[in-house]
């Protein structure tokens, strides 16, 4: 039986994973968010209260956790405009089986969670301690570690912050750090897989980046 150590989860370390869950209108959303275990079954994600996970997790209190090494579908799980009229395509998702969410068809493992608790962390964010219902995990070969990977994702949580802070002034010392540290990210990417799916993404990332400097 696979658990959440299996799939490389661990007390007071954060995994990089997807959450998926139903709107109030039934439609699938999946967001990029960190995932801590709270022991063998729970995981705790921590998650702004703005966002439209938090709603959906206060209103169906439930989710799939996804876990997918496909940089693109993280990209485009972050930034929805990245992709074609600006949605997630329905494609992306299946019903899950325990609970009453959306999982994304390509992960390549999951977690499926009942909200157990939801305690605010501050103004802004909350803790959602969730009780496992399902695990399942493909079988898979293992894959050769890339820093091109790592670089990519890195990047795109970066570049989350410099969309946040971009039109605020007072935030100009800060964004322009953030962007020097995606050209790090970029310069790991093209010497590692230039003309791979990463350097795809960066390229991109690259040009939304500046678009959001000029543009506010």
């Amino acid at each position: 039986m696979v658990n959440l150590t299996d799939l490389g989860f661990s007390r007071n370390t954060i995994a990089e994973t997807i959450v998926s869950t139903y709107s109030r209108d039934g439609k699938p959303n999946a967001a990029p968010m960190g995932a801590t275990m709270e022991n063998d079954a729970q995981l705790v994600i921590s998650v702004f209260d703005s966002s439209l996970t938090s709603q959906n997790l206060r209103l169906t209190r439930c989710a799939v956790v996804n876990l997918t090494s496909d940089i693109d579908v993280f990209y485009k799980a972050t930034f929805k405009e990245a992709n074609p009229n600006g949605i997630l395509p329905l494609e992306w998702f299946k019903q899950a089986v325990a609970v009453n969410a959306p999982q994304l068809c390509m992960a390549e493992a999951t977690v499926e969670v009942a909200v157990a608790d939801i305690t605010p962390i501050d103004a802004q964010k909350s803790k959602v301690t969730c009780n496992i219902k399902r695990v399942n995990a493909e079988p898979a070969f293992p894959k050769a570690p890339c820093r091109a990977f790592s670089a990519t994702l890195e990047a795109i949580i970066y570049a989350t912050r410099v969309k946040a802070f971009a039109d605020n002034p007072a935030e100009k010392p800060r964004v322009g750090k953030l962007v020097d540290l995606i050209g790090n990210c970029s310069d790991v990417v093209e010497r590692t897989a230039p003309n791979s799916p990463y350097s795809g993404v960066m390229k991109d990332l690259t040009v939304r980046v500046n678009l959001w400097r000029v543009n506010r």
